[in-house]
């Protein structure tokens, strides 16, 4: 009786979904080319719409990879999902949100650009593929939905997805030797869970090697001001550093005047805000 109610239930719910299909079917059949990580996402997300439209038949996933997909190609910056806004299990949380701060890392430290960034827009594929599965919860093993007890339909699908996450993040990490940047909040110098993880992979990179810190900020606030914390910023990633026994020659700062992407005065641009180290 629980097999069927959930049928039924089901076949209602898509039928309903339904009405989105020929909306997603005209980016399902595009043609997307290019070796840009953007287009790279774009086609990956639309594979996987292929595969939740026609062979998992859910439209609700369908319409949110999509939308995804179509951001791609346009040229927008498209985040893997949060983790903490899809529903997972709290026993699954603390894992995702570990590989999404991986994933990050990687994509703001070169992984959008040059050889990596069709790994990259894979791993991000099946990163969103990981969470969506971990929060397929509506039915649930013994049916949720309808009282019964919790878990994904089809956990070893979670479990497939963060497999293939986390091979093709092997790739999109690939070590590089430098420079790498660090970026920070506005107004702040601590390091975030993507800060401190481009921290790590810089320590386990470099060996005996020495380094060079450098610290910079957006145009918001007066130069003496800036001065002072692009160095608290460049002392916050060197501190890091040391703390994880790699070796730091200088830590200093240009404040506001070295920007990485040209403003006005008194503009607030996340890429200005930001740490950079080189190897020496």
């Amino acid at each position: 009786m629980k097999v069927l109610s959930r049928l039924i239930a089901m076949g209602a719910f898509l039928g309903l979904a339904a009405c989105g299909t020929w909306h997603a079917e005209s980016y399902l059949e595009e043609t997307i080319s290019g070796d840009t990580f953007n287009a790279c996402l774009a086609r990956e997300y639309q594979d996987r719409a292929t595969s939740e439209a026609y062979v998992d038949c859910n439209w609700v996933d369908t319409a949110a990879i999509v939308k995804k997909g179509r951001a791609a190609a346009a040229g927008e910056t498209v985040l893997p999902y949060d983790p903490a806004n899809h529903g997972v299990l709290a026993s699954d949380l603390g894992e995702l949100q570990s590989g999404r701060s991986r994933l990050m890392a990687a994509l703001d430290n070169g992984g959008r650009e040059g050889d990596r960034a069709c790994a990259c827009a894979k791993a991000q594929r099946y990163y969103d593929g990981w969470v969506e599965q971990a929060s397929d919860n509506k039915w649930g093993v013994e049916g949720s939905h309808f009282g019964g007890a919790g878990g994904p339909v089809q956990p070893n699908r979670a479990e497939a997805e963060k497999a293939a996450f986390y091979e093709a993040l092997t790739e999109c990490e690939a070590k590089k030797m430098g420079p790498w940047t660090i970026y920070f909040g506005y107004n702040k110098f601590n390091l975030t869970s993507a800060a401190q993880a481009v921290v790590d992979e810089i320590a386990s990179s470099v060996g005996s090697s020495s380094l060079s810190v450098a610290g910079y900020t957006d145009t918001t606030g007066s130069s003496a001001y800036n001065q002072g914390l692009g160095q608290r910023r460049a002392n916050s990633v060197a501190g890091a550093l040391s703390a994880q026994n790699a070796t730091v020659s200088s830590a200093t700062t240009s404040g506001e005047s070295d920007l990485a992407v040209s403003t006005g005065d008194g503009v607030r641009e996340p890429l200005n805000r930001r740490a950079v180290v080189s190897m020496d």
